[in-house]
């Protein structure tokens, strides 16, 4: 007998050779993309959902260090930047404009993260509850 993430899974698979199949520039490849993406998450759910607490709780763990590694990258203002006023010098400009940068890159990550960390941890007061 069949459970539901095996039938998903099975759909999955076929919209992927469906979509293997089409062109690049086919708009049914959008809509078919769509679904699955939407079926990948709907498995993952319900997997999630079966999950041994301590898993979840380890997951939590990883998901939590990976953002402090990202925030360890930013560069912190420097003592001049926080009491000394500002001058013709901008003595913050440098770390500024790289902060920027590692913000850009990092956003989707951080993002994804946050909203994996919100999933996680509804889960975890499920099995505590």
């Amino acid at each position: 007998m069949a459970s539901e993430i095996d039938e998903i899974l099975t759909t999955i698979s076929a919209l992927s050779e469906r979509i293997e199949a089409l062109g690049v520039d086919d708009p049914e490849r959008t809509d078919l993309e769509g679904r699955r993406d939407g079926l990948r998450l709907r498995a993952r759910s319900l997997a999630d959902a079966r999950r041994h607490p301590a898993s979840v709780a380890a997951e939590i763990e990883m998901l939590e260090n990976r953002l402090i590694e990202i925030d360890q990258l930013f560069i912190s203002k420097g003592y001049s930047e926080k009491h000394l006023p500002h001058t013709v010098q901008d003595p913050g400009a440098y770390s500024h404009t790289i902060n920027r940068l590692l913000e850009a890159e990092h956003r989707d990550e951080i993002a994804e993260i946050r909203q994996r960390l919100d999933h996680l941890r509804s889960i975890q007061l499920e099995a505590d509850g």
